[in-house]
């Protein structure tokens, strides 16, 4: 069998008495997509920042990552940043504070190129151009500032930072926050077809439902910073085991059930 792409192992966060992830472990496939799902403060984030090395110093982290064979946490500070953009690439949750306002979107896609390939100018514009044109934006926005997009387009340039490179795993940390209905769809369908196109594999961590049971392989339920119930996705969806992620799916609206007021987690697990 192949060797997974991603493997963590034993993985625990603290931040001083807070214990944020407490020794979870699973494996991401190659080429394959896995969902991380949970409340907020259940760990999601905490997890996929560990893997970048993006966690601030006072984080006490245990336990093994590795990418590709290659241990992450016992990587230098240089190592890292190879590792980061080229191999490992990562969309936050919220392009217009990840976006520096002060730099055109073309500069800041340059930026990232520049950062892992040694390249002319010339060459890196014609490369930007060519990512801006893949998530959709014509090549005329490449002197564009932030703040005149659209929070879609925002997002879109997010996806042309983190893939300009070519990485081979992406970390989407909430992707479709802040976005409307139509607009999240629109984000998702391109990530997964950019994700087919180019073989990466994608970790998404989501509070929808619904959309990781479009597109997930694999789901990891988080609560509390624990990992409670892991398995294939659509198993796991539809067919829980643990209380929590029996509760999470009860939570759901439905329209065809008129409901006084919608489920809360506590209300299924306290039945």
């Amino acid at each position: 069998m192949e060797t997974p792409i991603l493997q963590v192992q034993h993985l625990g966060v603290r931040f001083d008495e807070v214990v944020a992830v407490n020794n979870i472990s699973f494996d991401l496939q190659r080429k394959s997509t896995c969902a991380i799902v949970g409340e907020s403060g259940s760990g999601k984030s905490v997890t996929a920042l560990s893997i970048l090395g993006l966690l601030p110093k006072t984080a006490s982290i245990e336990g093994q990552i590795y990418f590709q064979q290659k241990e992450l946490l016992k990587s230098s500070p240089y190592e890292l940043r190879k590792v980061r953009g080229s191999g490992i690439a990562m969309i936050f949750q919220e392009p217009m504070t990840s976006l520096n306002p002060v730099f055109t979107v073309g500069e800041q896609i340059q930026e990232t190129i520049h950062t892992h390939q040694t390249i002319s100018n010339r060459s890196s514009k014609q490369k930007t151009v060519t990512a801006l044109q893949e998530v959709g934006i014509q090549a005329d926005r490449f002197s564009a500032y932030p703040h005149e997009l659209s929070g879609g387009m925002r997002q879109r340039i997010m996806i042309a930072i983190a893939l300009v490179c070519k990485p081979q795993l992406l970390i989407a940390d909430e992707p479709t926050t802040a976005l409307d209905a139509t607009t999240s769809i629109q984000i998702m369908e391109l990530l997964i077809t950019l994700k087919e196109k180019m073989g990466m594999s994608l970790l998404l961590i989501s509070h929808d439902l619904d959309l990781v049971a479009r597109v997930s392989d694999q789901v990891l339920v988080m609560k509390d910073g624990n990992l409670v119930e892991t398995g294939d996705a659509s198993e796991v969806l539809s067919a829980a085991k643990h209380p929590y992620t029996k509760a999470l799916l009860a939570c759901k609206p439905s329209i065809h059930k008129k409901l006084r007021r919608l489920p809360t987690i506590e209300d299924t697990l306290q039945r």
